[in-house]
């Protein structure tokens, strides 16, 4: 299995000028207890230009859209399988509002693509209604190299997606206050 790699030109780069949030490290965020968290980002490191692709494009659409909030971020080691234990610990303890999940799954000559797909969905599916908690499931799923770069980079920015629709989960929300 190669990783995919995406050159500067496609990747969405982290524009930290006009940031109206404050993010952390998970390292960080643990040191700072006393913070409320808003949102938790967590990625793989396997594909990481994609996945950070993601995560800036995320990120960036937060700060043009004004959000306020404490934002943590979290590479995980390994693919998008470790994912859902990682989701699972930090909102155990953390209890953030909304969950956001990065990562890449390209298809192969095999099955492991169908079967890694399904596993993980429906891990984060059931994970998301066990602990109410609203988990974005932007795992890619990808036929080639070409597919995940398209959707990572400034082409289809998917972050700005996923951005848009944690804002609008993070507003309906609100009439749920448990």
């Amino acid at each position: 299995m190669s990783r995919i790699e995406i050159d500067n030109k496609q990747l969405i780069i982290l524009n930290e000028k006009k940031i109206s949030y404050e993010y952390f490290s998970f390292l960080e965020f643990q040191k700072k207890s006393n913070k409320n968290l808003d949102i938790a980002i967590l990625y793989s490191n396997y594909n990481l230009s994609i996945n950070q692709s993601l995560a800036y494009g995320f990120l960036n659409e937060l700060s043009d859209k004004n959000y306020h909030g404490n934002i943590v971020y979290l590479e995980v080691p390994g693919g998008a399988f470790e994912i859902p234990v990682f989701c699972k610990r930090i909102i155990n303890r953390h209890r953030p509002l909304i969950v956001l999940t990065i990562g890449c799954i390209m298809k192969g000559d095999t099955k492991h693509y169908d079967f890694l797909s399904s596993s993980v969905t429906n891990a984060l599916m059931n994970l998301s209604v066990e602990t109410k908690t609203p988990i974005l499931n932007g795992v890619l799923t990808v036929e080639n190299n070409s597919q995940a770069i398209e959707r990572a980079g400034s082409k289809l920015n998917k972050g700005k997606e996923f951005a848009n629709a944690a804002l609008k989960i993070l507003d309906f929300s609100q009439y749920f206050n448990e």
